[in-house]
């Protein structure tokens, strides 16, 4: 993640104000899922495997495609080769990463060009029945550094999408895409392992509009906005995690940044990306994988004052010039535990400043 930062300006000279924003990240505890022992994935287990949406040879050979794909496009940065294995959320994110990697110094720059790959791997597969059109990784990650901290486990999401780019359940006619990751902290909530069905595959939710405990999946998002804008008619009904407790407390620190001269107001903004993934947990719960853009309105309240946009802002804006307004989207891809009772659990989030509007495009 890109970090952003502004500044506000008077014209009375008045000293500057810089603030810069952290990260978080996303987690899913998993259990119902089958390991990688091998290069043979599955062996031994063909006969169960071939009910689940894909095998775990099969996963295998997915995840191991989107490796050496991810690598030659992180090598060239280049977005056209990652569509052929990233889509949603995650690609925005990625390709949007790409467009501002100048923005990064030079280490950096030179740190996300190196390959990696997925070890220890563990493949969350629902059975091939449930009708959804998707699996999840989760695994260590390991680079020219070594292999991450078990307590920071990726999981990454895939999903199968046909020549028109929409979701495909038809078997052998999609390409797999991966579409949403993140990954683990000590520090984040647990949460219960996921639940299995008779041949012991993970359990999806497949009708994500339903409400599960105290909100249905796809509520998530409004959800996650509430958090920023302070609606509790939403935002009350999820608990306080270090994930959650960081986006009530961000938008308290922009407004301090910007006083007296600025103010900075939070609401949902637009993205494509609204399809919601969901596991079944043991005690009844559900897991939540989604994605949530949130718009910042950032505006002067002093007419003399101006703000300085950060080389964050200013590249998306396509302007350095300070200005009495910005608008700003971050995309998120988060994770959330609802139970089955009381409160939902934000486990954890990562997120992207991919937009920036200044009034010169016709937000005034």
């Amino acid at each position: 993640m890109t970090t952003g930062t502004y500044m506000l300006t008077h014209s009375t000279n008045r000293a500057t104000l810089l603030l810069a924003v952290g990260t978080a990240v996303l987690a899913l505890t998993a259990s119902a899922c089958s390991s990688d022992t091998g290069d043979d994935g599955g062996k031994g287990t063909a006969d169960r495997a071939a009910k689940g949406v894909v095998t775990p040879t099969e996963a295998k050979k997915i995840v191991d495609h989107y490796v050496k794909v991810n690598n030659r496009a992180n090598a060239k940065r280049d977005s056209g080769i990652l569509s052929a294995v990233e889509a949603g959320g995650l690609f925005e994110t990625s390709a949007n990463g790409y467009k501002q990697d100048e923005l990064q110094p030079a280490k950096d720059r030179a740190e996300g060009r190196k390959p990696f790959d997925y070890v220890n791997r563990e493949y969350v597969i629902p059975a091939a029945k449930s009708g959804v059109s998707w699996f999840a990784l989760r695994a260590d990650t390991k680079d020219h550094n070594g292999t991450s901290a078990r307590t920071s486990r990726a999981t990454v999401i895939f999903d199968k999408f046909d020549k028109f780019g929409k979701p495909d359940k038809e078997e052998g006619d999609g390409d797999w895409k991966a579409v949403w990751s993140g990954w683990t902290t000590k520090e984040d909530p647990k949460t219960p392992p996921l639940s299995k069905d008779s041949d012991g595959f993970a359990v999806p939710v497949t009708d994500t509009a339903e409400k599960q405990g105290i909100l249905a999946p796809d509520q998530m998002d409004d959800a996650l906005v509430a958090l920023y804008s302070g609606d509790e008619t939403l935002g009350g009904k999820v608990g306080a995690s270090e994930t959650s407790k960081w986006m009530t407390q961000f938008p308290l620190e922009q407004n301090k940044m910007l006083s007296p001269g600025g103010k900075s107001e939070f609401k949902a903004g637009k993205t494509d990306h609204k399809k919601v993934y969901a596991l079944r947990t043991e005690k009844g719960g559900t897991l939540t994988f989604f994605n949530a853009d949130v718009q910042e309105y950032m505006h002067t309240t002093d007419p003399s004052a101006r703000i300085t946009p950060s080389p964050q802002i200013a590249f998306l804006a396509g302007s350095k010039k300070p200005e009495m307004l910005f608008l700003v989207d971050y995309l998120h891809q988060g994770e959330a535990y609802i139970p089955a009772k009381g409160k939902v659990s934000m486990v954890t989030d990562s997120w992207d400043m991919i937009k920036a509007e200044g009034p010169r495009r016709g937000l005034i």
